[in-house]
């Protein structure tokens, strides 16, 4: 593993990097727009989409760079390298979901009326650890802010499963480019061949 990380350090600190620069727009995005819940939720998906397609065509890329050697038998093939490249980057952010989550838990309790109240006994500092993660994943996840916010109000475990659609693209972008495919074939006209 500490190879793999020293191999790829460059790659997961740029899926990193991407993801700040994203959030940055998504930030702006939902500044302009969240006065209005369906627009709001619209540039949400706006920008987890622009998001998705960079981490996609980055993996691809590094997919496709490795192709040759594994043809070339110098390197074996991994399907599940853009998988664990994805969870690397993204490793932070799935602390921070965990973080939530569980002091979300510790915090509430469950009302006779429905929904969530403050736990009269859970001690200050766990809700001040579930603000403070909270605030964190916030502004490293702003592209999510619009589902987030007007979707997944008082749902924590959102902050976990709003990793996935990054693994899952970087996932398939690494398998797609060892094998040379390019998703725009499959999908629109027909381009150059490689």
């Amino acid at each position: 593993m500490i190879n793999f990380l020293k191999g790829y350090s460059y790659d997961i600190f740029k899926m990193f990097v991407n993801q700040l620069g994203m959030t940055m727009f998504g930030l702006v995005l939902s500044m302009a727009t969240s006065r209005n819940d369906p627009l709001f939720i619209i540039s949400s998906v706006f920008s987890i989409i622009f998001y998705m397609v960079l981490l996609y065509t980055m993996t691809w890329d590094i997919g496709y760079a490795e192709k040759i050697r594994i043809e070339g038998k110098r390197m074996k093939y991994h399907p599940e390298k853009g998988f664990v490249l994805s969870l690397c980057a993204n490793a932070i952010n799935l602390l921070l979901g965990i973080i939530i989550t569980v002091s979300y838990y510790s915090a509430t309790a469950y009302s006779v009326i429905g929904g969530t109240v403050k736990n009269p006994t859970a001690p200050v500092s766990v809700v001040n650890i579930y603000g403070v993660a909270r605030s964190v994943a916030t502004l490293l996840q702003g592209m999510y802010g619009g589902i987030i916010n007007c979707l997944f109000v008082n749902q924590p475990w959102i902050f976990i499963v709003i990793v996935l659609p990054a693994v899952l693209t970087c996932g398939f972008a690494y398998i797609m480019g060892v094998k040379g495919k390019r998703i725009t074939k499959m999908v629109g006209p027909d381009g150059k061949k490689d």
